[in-house]
Parts: C-alpha cells; sequence; structure tokens
C-alpha cells in the first residue's frame, strides 16, 4: 500500500538523534514513511539533533534544514524567517495533501512559519506533549515564549486542522481549547520495540545495573534516586547506577556535584548523551529502571517518554504514581509502582529486585506485554495516518 499523497513538514523537533522529543517524532512516522504511506520534511529551527548531519539534505528518506537562530544577534531572525518560508515553499508538494505537523505549541519562535504555511496550503496538526502553564521559566526570551505561546494555543483552533495529546491531562486542555470545533486525539508514547530483543535475561545478582535516562531536570526526581542508591549501596556493594541523558547545564552540574559528594560515587557511571545504537546497547545491558518523577504539576500533566522503553526492556521496573502512570502500570504485576517524592519508597523498591532478582524477569515480562498493547510505534503510528487522512 502506497499513498504518496500526504506530505508531512514536521516542525519544532529534530528527528533525527535527540531527546525525547526526537524519538516520539521519529518512532511515529519511521514506520509510515518506510512503507511509503507518506513523505517527510523536517524544518529544525536549531542544531538539536546530537550527531552531526550538516545544515541541509537528506537522511533516511527526509528532507531537512536546520536553519539557525542567533540569540545575540536579534536581526538574525529576518534570515532565520527567509530560510524557514523558503524550505516550506520548497517542500511544497502540488497534488498532495501537504501537511505542518507542529510538535508541541505555536509559539514566537514558529507562528510566522505556521501562518506563511497555511497561506500557502498547508493544514496544521499540533502535538501537545506538555502543559506551558506548568514549565519553568528559564532566562527572559524563554518565559516570553513561553507566556505567548498561552495566547497563540488559545487562538490556534481558528487556524489548526486537529490536536494530538500525549495524555489524558493534555487531552482534555486540548478539548477545552478546542471547543468541539476542532477533533482532539490521544496518542500516548511509543517505543520502537525492535530495539529490544526478549530473549530471557540472566540476571546477575552480583552485578546489577540500575538505569536513568532524561534531562536531570527537577521533575525527574533524580536527587531522590541518588540518594535511594547511595542508602542501598551500603547493604549491596556489587550494584551499579548508569545516568544517561541530556538536561540544561546548570540541572545537569547539580547531578554532577551530587555525585561527587556520594559515598556511592565510584559506582555511579554518568555516561551523558549516547546516540541511538550506543543508548539501546547501554538500556539493554542493564536490569532495574527507575522513572522518578516528582509530585508537580507540570510531572502529573505530561507522560514520560522513557517509560515505554524500560517497559520493553522486559527488565525490572519502578515508577511513581505520576500522571497517566497508573492507568498503565499495577504494582507488583508489571512493575514496581510507588508515591513520588520518597527516597525511602525508592530503597524498598531497588531492595525488593536486589533481594529477589527473579522479579526482574516476572514482573518484567508483564512490562513487556504492557508496551506491546499500549505504545508499540508500528500500530499507534498508524493511528497518525488516520488523523492524517481525516483531516
Amino acid at each position: 500500500m502506497s499513498n504518496q499523497g500526504l506530505n508531512i513538514m514536521v516542525m519544532g523537533v529534530s528527528i533525527f538523534d535527540g531527546m525525547a522529543g526526537s524519538t516520539r517524532v521519529r518512532n511515529l512516522f519511521a514506520p509510515l514513511i518506510g512503507r511509503g504511506l507518506l513523505k517527510a520534511n523536517n524544518l529544525i529551527y536549531e542544531t538539536d539533533n546530537k550527531v552531526p548531519i550538516g545544515k541541509e539534505g537528506r537522511l533516511n528518506e527526509i528532507n531537512f534544514r536546520i536553519i539557525g537562530f542567533r540569540l545575540g544577534n536579534p536581526f538574525s531572525i529576518f534570515s532565520f524567517w527567509g530560510r524557514g518560508m523558503s524550505f516550506l515553499r520548497k517542500n511544497k508538494q502540488s497534488g498532495s495533501k501537504n501537511i505542518i505537523y507542529n510538535y508541541n505549541y505555536p509559539d514566537l519562535k514558529n507562528i510566522v512559519f505556521l501562518m506563511y504555511g497555511r497561506m500557502i496550503g498547508y493544514k496544521i496538526v499540533f502535538d501537545i506533549i506538555e502543559d506551558n502553564r506548568f514549565e519553568a521559566h528559564v532566562g527572559f526570551v524563554n518565559k516570553v515564549r513561553i507566556k505567548t505561546s498561552l495566547v497563540l494555543f488559545k487562538l490556534s483552533r481558528h487556524f489548526t486542522k486537529a490536536y494530538i495529546a500525549i495524555s489524558d491531562h493534555l487531552y482534555k486542555r486540548a478539548e477545552e481549547n478546542a471547543k468541539g470545533k476542532i477533533p482532539v486525539h490521544l496518542i500516548p508514547i511509543t517505543v520502537n520495540l525492535n530495539y529490544f530483543k526478549i530473549n530471557g535475561h540472566q540476571v546477575n545478582k552480583n552485578d546489577l545495573k540500575i538505569f536513568y535516562g532524561g534531562s536531570f531536570a527537577p521533575k525527574d526526581g533524580l536527587s531522590y534516586l541518588l540518594d535511594a542508591f547511595e542508602e542501598v549501596s551500603k547493604k549491596d556493594n556489587n550494584i551499579k547506577l548508569v545516568l544517561t541523558g541530556l538536561g540544561n547545564p546548570a540541572d545537569v552540574d547539580k547531578i554532577k556535584e551530587k555525585i561527587s559528594g556520594s559515598a556511592a560515587k565510584e559506582r555511579i557511571l554518568f555516561k551523558g548523551f549516547l546516540a541511538t545504537d550506543e543508548y539501546y546497547a547501554v538500556l539493554n545491558s542493564c536490569d532495574i529502571f527507575c522513572m522518578t518523577r516528582v509530585n508537580s504539576k507540570f510531572a502529573n500533566a505530561g507522560f514520560p517518554f522513557k517509560l515505554g522503553e524500560f517497559l520493553a526492556s522486559g527488565k525490572g521496573v519502578i515508577a511513581t504514581r505520576v500522571g497517566d502512570v497508573p492507568k498503565y502500570l499495577h504494582n507488583g504485576e508489571n512493575s514496581l509502582l510507588i508515591n513520588p517524592d520518597s527516597v525511602s519508597e525508592i530503597v524498598q523498591a531497588l531492595s525488593t529486585f536486589i533481594n529477589n532478582p527473579e522479579k526482574i524477569n516476572t514482573l518484567g515480562a508483564a512490562a513487556r506485554r504492557t508496551a506491546e498493547t499500549n505504545f508499540d510505534s508500528d500500530k499507534i503510528s498508524m493511528e497518525l495516518l488516520s488523523i492524517f487522512n481525516s483531516i
């Protein structure tokens, strides 16, 4: 089956190597591109892909351009707009349904492209992945961008064809904003199951590895996990904590400082950002996975993307009861579910897996089934295709 009539412009995030946003979009689009069900282009504002790909070209059957914006030079906004509009115009396909898939909200950075795209014939879809009313405002420019996005989001029902939301909370927010005038769809986190080969995991009790991946922001609750790891390390010196990801430099510095002061620092492996293949190789080598988001409005609004990958690993998963997590995870069945902001509960959950390593496989098998049933990117990408076809 082929549908060359769909031509999608992805804006707001790089489809290529990057953090959770890149992976979400890649998981949704790669199966559709691979089957010839649509064409995709990627307008990238800044060099947010972590593996160099050049400024413009074609990679994995996707046309892309990084248009750049130098904050220190306000006049660069004009070349930024010019390059972006040129890419939109160049990649619009005559005779096709042209759609802008915008990752997250309309804001000062993208509104010119959205309005220009709409003017030349693109339809617009927003994928809402967080509640920007609760986002931390880091820096003056970001604060202004967030504040204006609140206004532009309210107006967006007049120029968009559909909203997509990653969580129940965001689905309800999008519905309230749509006021029944445009459709709202729920597309949860996704996982590419091909990265996880389940052949029966041999648990080595003398070399257990605990894994965390994320942004190292306060919402992620990593400080609680570090304190818990130090506590359990006093009783078991065979465990290691592996940390991967990328975040705001100030947040990362705080975590590194905390690690340097830990009595267990020799067994904390801070790997930072890893390219895709290396990341999954490290992930698949670990035994226990921790999602320790705190009980904040921001954390409860979204859905931790990495959780889908943790479940797909078929290993032991520890997760806090935030947002939609209890909708899919059940304590003692497919995970160990704990309350947020609690070092003692993380200690107890880690100790359960360490002292009963057979639970890593038994709960892990159920976790894998949960990922297959709810978050398989091959299946969920077809829902996205249906949305594109319906507008």
